[in-house]
């Protein structure tokens, strides 16, 4: 291509004259395509689409978003002087509030001084009793009960094994134990717990009627069962290794006359008067209309078992 700087006038309306010409092939050439002719493929075009009625969003019954909640610390911030004139800056109003939730894992070491006094009639010394509520520890152990709490939840709740849980007080609290004391610590919470969980037994036992379930459980590296027997207020645990019917004997007691909620495995049988879990029933129901579907007196059976549960649930 020659030097546009140094073409002639004449050089130059060539050059355009010959652009202007190729832009009209080019537009020609264009048309065709579009048009498909002269054998060749029309090109593809992307339809407008219509716009899509946009849906009003359903409101939900609640929100998922954390709730304000009340602040144990107030923290104001404002700007000290202007940025752009350095002039400086006082007073002020709230514009807008962000909450941030910290928790704060203390150790708290507590000296417990007895003091003697000498009575001055009968000229005795006289000490104060320090018992467990007073100490907070339980019985001669000096880690106290919000520690016992605290291993308790994490490897009963949390099922967090023993070499974590002292990793864990050793790192948030610079509490060094070894796990004889957290085995320690674990069997104070049960001999504390024996007596509110008779209690608990004997409501259950009194009860007239109670809900019973079992799952099964890993515990300490060896697989069991976790038992449950429930009342409207009332839920009793029991880890046993075994699943056999002896176990809600075992709660329950020989004497039980309540009735039994359950489902439909046997080592409830022996119970006394049981009421069949609906969800299980209905679901064996289900099964048998489908493989009866020929005998219309199963099906109608099996319908007005479905009527039933649903009156009842009407009524309760």
């Amino acid at each position: 291509m020659k030097d546009l700087g140094k073409a002639s006038r004449e050089e130059l309306l060539e050059i355009i004259a010959a652009l202007v010409a190729r832009v009209g092939e080019l537009e020609e050439e264009v048309r065709r395509l579009r048009q498909g002719k002269g054998g060749g493929t029309p090109l593809a075009e992307k339809p407008s689409r219509p716009r899509k009625e946009k849906k009003k969003r359903k409101r939900r019954d609640r929100a998922f978003v954390r709730r304000r909640e009340e602040p144990d610390e107030v923290r104001y911030h404002a700007m000290e002087s202007c940025p752009d004139c350095g002039r400086k800056l006082s007073g002020g109003w709230e514009h807008r509030r962000r909450q941030s939730i910290e928790v704060i894992v203390q150790r708290k070491v507590v000296d417990h001084v007895l003091l003697a006094r000498r009575c001055g009639v009968c000229r005795k010394r006289w000490l104060p009793k320090l018992g467990d509520e007073v100490t907070g520890a339980q019985g001669k152990r000096r880690l106290g009960m919000s520690v016992q709490a605290l291993v308790a939840m994490l490897h009963i709740g949390c099922r967090v094994p023993m070499k974590m849980i002292r990793r864990i007080l050793r790192e948030l609290c610079g509490l060094r134990i070894s796990d004889g004391e957290v085995v320690a610590l674990l069997d104070g919470v049960r001999v504390a717990g024996e007596a509110s969980l008779q209690q608990l037994l004997e409501q259950v036992r009194g009860s007239p009627a109670v809900s019973g379930d079992e799952t099964g459980w890993r515990q300490d590296g060896d697989n069991g069962y976790l038992w449950t027997f429930a009342t409207p207020t009332i839920r009793y645990f029991l880890y046993r290794k075994s699943r056999a019917g002896q176990v809600p004997k075992e709660v329950l007691g020989e004497e039980f006359a309540g009735v039994v909620s359950c489902d439909f495995y046997a080592g409830y049988n022996k119970l006394g008067v049981l009421q069949r879990c609906w969800f299980h029933l209905l679901k064996d129901a289900k099964e048998l209309a489908e493989l009866n579907a020929d005998r219309p007196e199963v099906v109608a059976w099996v319908e007005a078992l479905k009527t039933l549960y649903e009156e009842a649930k009407a009524t309760a």
